[in-house]
This record gives C-alpha cells, sequence and structure tokens, in this order.
C-alpha cells in the first residue's frame, strides 16, 4: 500500500519545511493543498506529518477511527489545565459518558439564560462605546470574558479578563513549541509563560471554588453550566463522576478558553468586512431595525435575524477560530483514505481550507454572506469552523450567540470603523489571536 504524496525532498526538505510553517503557515497549508491534493504528507524535524483538507478525510480521522487516530493535545509541566477532560480524552465510553453530561446541560432554560446573557452584553457594550477610538480586540475581550464567565460561572463584570490572558497565551504558545525539535524535554522545563499564567489565574480559581461550593450547597437548579456539572453529578443523574473538584474546574476553563478567543477574533474581523462591503452593513442594519427597533436587543431576537447570523458565519469560515485542528497521532499502522499512514504520523485536520476550498465554494475566499441564501451553492456539510464527530467543540452555541448578539447591537446604534485597511492576518499570542492593538473609529449611525 502506498503512502499519501510527499513534495519533492529538495524542494522541500524538513529544515525548508519547519522556516516556510514559521513564515506563513496557513499558506504553507495552502500551498500543499493547491500543488498536492485533499492528503499530504511533510516531515519536520523529528516528527512525520500529514495534512488532510476534504470533508471526507476528515470524517475518517474525527469521527471513524479515533481508536487509532488519537488526539494529540501538548502538555507542559506547569500545565493550566491539568486534567484531560472531554478535549485530551480518548473518544470512547469513558468520553462518551462525560461528553453526554456536558450535552445534557442545553436545557430550554439554560439556552435562553445564554441568549439572553449574550443579548444582555451586547448591550452593554453598546452603552458603554466612548465617542472616538477604541481598541478592537480590548473591547471585544470583556464583551466576550463578561458573557462566557457568566454562562459558565455566574459571575462576570466583577473578574478582569486580565487573569486569563497569560493563560490563552501560554496554551497558544505551547501549540508552537510542540512542532520543535526537543519539546519533550521543554516541557519538563517550569517556563516563565507557564509560571506566570499560574500566578495570574488565581482570582478565577477562587471564583470557581466559590461557585462550586454555592452549586453544592443550593437546592435550586440554577442556569450556569457548573451548577450543572455539581449538581448531576452528585445527585447522580448523570452517568460520569467528577474525581474532586479540579476535575470540574479544568472542564469549565477548557470551555472558557475555547469559547473566549474565537468571539474576539471574529467580532474583530466582521468589522473589516462590514467596511469594505457597505451594502451588507446596510443590510444587516436594516433587519435589526425591523426586528428589533428601539429597544435593548433581546435573547429572543437572536433567531429572527438570520442575515446577522449569516454575517456571523461567513466570518466563520473564513476564519474558523481553530484553523488546523488539535493534530491526532496514529498509534499503529492504519490507513486514511486508502493510503497508509504509519504509526507515530501527526495527522492534521485543516478547516481553513475545508471552509475555503474553491471546489466546495466557488470563490471560497471572498466575504458573501448572501451565500448562506443560495441553497445547493452553499455547502454546509463543508462549514464545520468549531469541528464535529465526539469532539466537537462544547462552546460552539455559546459563542455563536456572543457574536450574532454583538453585531446586531451594534447595527443597531454604531459603526465601529477599524483605522487600518488590511485585514490583520499576522497571527499573535494575544486574546483573539492578535499581536497586538487594532484601532477602530465608534460613530452612531
Amino acid at each position: 500500500m502506498t503512502k499519501p504524496p510527499l513534495p519533492p525532498r529538495l524542494a522541500l526538505g524538513k529544515l525548508a519545511t519547519l522556516r516556510k510553517m514559521a513564515e506563513d503557515v496557513l499558506g504553507f497549508l495552502h500551498w500543499l493543498h493547491e500543488n498536492h491534493g485533499d492528503i499530504v504528507r511533510f516531515k519536520l524535524p523529528g516528527r512525520r506529518r500529514l495534512a488532510v483538507f476534504s470533508r471526507e478525510l476528515a470524517h475518517e480521522v474525527l469521527v471513524e477511527k479515533t481508536d487509532v487516530l488519537r488526539i494529540l493535545h501538548p502538555r507542559t509541566a506547569c500545565d493550566v489545565v491539568p486534567s484531560a477532560g472531554l478535549v485530551r480524552m480518548p473518544a470512547g465510553e469513558e468520553h462518551g459518558r462525560l461528553r453526554e453530561l456536558i450535552v445534557s446541560a442545553a436545557t430550554p432554560e439554560r439556552v435562553a439564560f445564554q441568549k439572553h446573557v449574550a443579548a444582555a452584553e451586547a448591550n452593554r457594550l453598546v452603552d458603554e462605546l466612548p465617542d472616538g477610538t477604541v481598541d478592537l480586540p480590548r473591547t471585544m475581550e470583556r464583551l466576550a470574558w463578561n458573557g462566557v464567565t457568566t454562562s459558565l460561572l455566574g459571575r462576570g463584570p466583577e473578574l478582569d479578563p486580565a487573569i486569563v490572558r497569560p493563560s490563552l497565551k501560554a496554551v497558544k504558545l505551547t501549540f508552537m513549541l510542540s512542532v520543535l525539535p526537543g519539546f519533550q524535554l521543554l516541557r519538563r522545563l517550569p517556563l516563565p509563560h507557564d509560571l506566570k499564567a499560574r500566578r495570574a489565574i488565581r482570582p478565577l480559581d477562587e471564583a470557581t471554588r466559590e461557585a462550586i461550593g454555592a452549586a453544592r450547597a443550593s437546592a435550586e437548579a440554577r442556569p450556569e453550566l457548573i451548577c450543572h456539572l455539581v449538581q448531576a453529578t452528585e445527585r447522580e443523574e448523570s452517568g460520569w463522576r467528577f474525581a474532586n473538584d479540579r476535575e470540574i474546574r479544568d472542564e469549565v476553563y477548557t470551555m472558557l478558553f475555547a469559547a473566549l478567543d474565537g468571539p474576539v477574533q471574529i467580532l474583530t474581523l466582521a468589522q473589516f468586512y462590514l467596511r469594505d462591503r457597505p451594502e451588507v452593513r446596510e443590510r444587516m442594519e436594516a433587519e435589526v431595525d425591523q426586528v428589533v427597533g428601539d429597544r435593548p436587543l433581546q435573547g429572543d431576537d437572536l433567531g429572527r435575524l438570520p442575515f446577522t447570523h449569516a454575517v456571523a458565519m461567513e466570518v466563520l469560515r473564513l476564519h474558523p477560530p481553530a484553523p488546523l485542528l488539535v493534530a491526532r497521532r496514529a498509534e499503529e499502522d492504519c490507513t486514511l483514505g486508502g493510503y497508509l499512514v504509519p504509526k507515530g504520523t501527526s495527522v492534521d485536520v485543516v478547516l481553513h481550507v475545508m471552509q475555503r476550498d474553491p471546489e466546495s465554494w466557488g470563490d471560497g475566499g471572498a466575504f458573501r454572506p448572501e451565500r448562506w441564501f443560495e441553497g445547493p451553492g452553499c455547502p454546509v456539510d463543508r462549514f464545520v469552523p468549531f469541528s464535529f464527530g465526539p469532539k466537537e467543540c462544547r462552546g460552539a452555541d455559546l459563542a455563536t450567540n456572543l457574536i450574532v448578539a454583538t453585531l446586531a447591537a451594534v447595527a443597531g446604534r454604531r459603526r465601529l470603523e477599524p483605522v487600518e485597511r488590511d485585514l490583520p492576518t499576522e497571527p499573535g499570542l494575544g486574546v483573539g489571536g492578535f499581536r497586538g492593538a487594532i484601532p477602530a473609529t465608534v460613530t452612531l449611525r
């Protein structure tokens, strides 16, 4: 059985590949796909890698062969989230029980609560926008932080989002370092970014302990997620039981990290697209005016804003929060797409390519929210910004509600105009994946 295509060694050796990825990892992956097809292998120092770019191959990796292709989540000596939890745990019976516990939290009452929180925080954002100039990522970070921590912990504005920034930075830096030779040695060292993250997050640790204690002491089923995790397990309403409070904390933190970064990125980038396509912005504003009018946005409004939702989906299509998913490692020799995948190979599912592929999307690189109303012209089965299968992101609905609510609330009363002309594409370690401040002017409609 043959192995997947490999770019010519002389054109793309191990060190050359590492340099090319360091310069522009997404550009490198698009180049692989355009020149070598839907499944391509390449080599880095000390590691064999395989990239897949089609929905069919992604389904093999994420659904059909999870027993062989295990998630490869890098860890460090001072990991902020040490428990395996839903993210690191291999798909199987144990993972299924924990996943069912998380899924069962989505009761109508809790879904309505999350939409209410999203609308309330979006209204707060618009009320507090100053005249003049704001930093888009910092502005959206405050909104996302309030919405996520309120939905998960019942705590929001009284907590400073600065306490979680070092943790997000540590997670991203760990993923970057994990491709380097010698990472197994580095992970044993108390690296400065890990130590800083552990110190900074202590106020959130305390708030989480208080929330766990309050949930345990209450006879009432409150709407925040942590209450469900505590009460459903201790009242034996679930097949899953946490070993200790640290595991509950870690599960909440995993969802917090997953649901915080995406809205900041999408809401920041959306302002560039809306500025450059004023007819789209005007159509969205008209929809909000018709549904919401002069009153504040409400949670129930989110389901009555189809074009605003399409704007959110289009930015998510172009910029999935995880442009390539956490790698999977072959635990034994296996096949993928009919090709041999040797044991030890790391497999990357590249959503950024899949969701822009011209064979599926036509003008895949263009921002066109109207494509979501064009029937078969929009292949929704190729749209998986939060992954799919057993490892699908459980914070997806929370993040989507925050994005749609904020787009709507801003459209009803304000306009945000980025000062820079070019879309920020250089990846960074800040919240939202940006390198630094992104100024925008605030004006009344």
